[in-house]
């Protein structure tokens, strides 16, 4: 007769027979497979694998030469946009605080926020954190592919359809590109957004954007 914590197996006691299983706690409880391509078990060595090779980018820094690449990009922006800002030929008429003021704010604050990424960069370099390993791992590059291609458009027919409708393209673009996919209200609200800058163009700096055929039409 045996206890509730007790199991008679075949065989003998001392020496498990033919057939017998030998089941162990620590291989009940852990799930892992063996090599028939299942996922690993939390806590082995092949499930630290995979989560090394597919990092976090919302908490892993990027690492090496391309944590430099953002801020070196940021801060070339903002040197444009102050040198277009310092060598705009504004006409004698306007009233202030006149087309140089947009372009040297955003150039200041690209400046800004180049040199706290600069010193977030630092800051990793000096725990550790930011040494070593492929720094553009979980990089996607569609979004980046996609924002280009809507800007390189945008460019190409703003001349020829207006700001309206060229800026209007682009936000929609760039809402795609980060998963917007509402189109009807991504649509109004990107030409909401175009129509907004291009009237705090006319009237706040007094700078009217192409109009394209839209100019003629109304």
């Amino acid at each position: 007769m045996t206890t509730d914590s007790e199991q008679s197996v075949p065989g003998t006691a001392g020496d498990p027979g033919p057939g017998t299983a030998t089941v162990t706690g620590e291989s009940a409880g852990t799930g892992a497979t063996g090599a028939d391509g299942a996922a690993a078990a939390p806590g082995t060595p092949e499930a630290g694998a995979e989560a090394a090779e597919a990092p976090d980018p919302e908490t892993a820094p990027w690492s090496g030469p391309t944590m430099w690449v953002v801020p070196a990009l940021v801060a070339a922006l903002g040197a444009v946009c102050l040198w277009g800002a310092f060598t705009v030929e504004a006409p004698p008429n306007v009233t202030r605080p006149g087309p140089a003021a947009f372009p040297g704010a955003v150039g200041g604050l690209l400046l800004l926020v180049a040199a706290c990424l600069s010193a977030v960069n630092l800051r990793h370099l000096r725990s550790g954190a930011g040494s070593g390993g492929n720094g553009l791992a979980w990089f996607e590059g569609r979004p980046v592919l996609l924002i280009l291609a809507g800007l390189v458009v945008h460019i190409a027919v703003l001349e020829y359809v207006g700001w309206l409708l060229s800026g209007a393209l682009l936000f929609w673009v760039v809402a795609y590109a980060f998963g917007a996919r509402a189109h009807v209200r991504d649509a109004v609200v990107a030409l909401s957004m175009s129509a907004a800058v291009q009237v705090g163009f006319s009237l706040g700096l007094g700078l009217s954007l192409p109009g394209g055929f839209l100019e003629l039409v109304l």
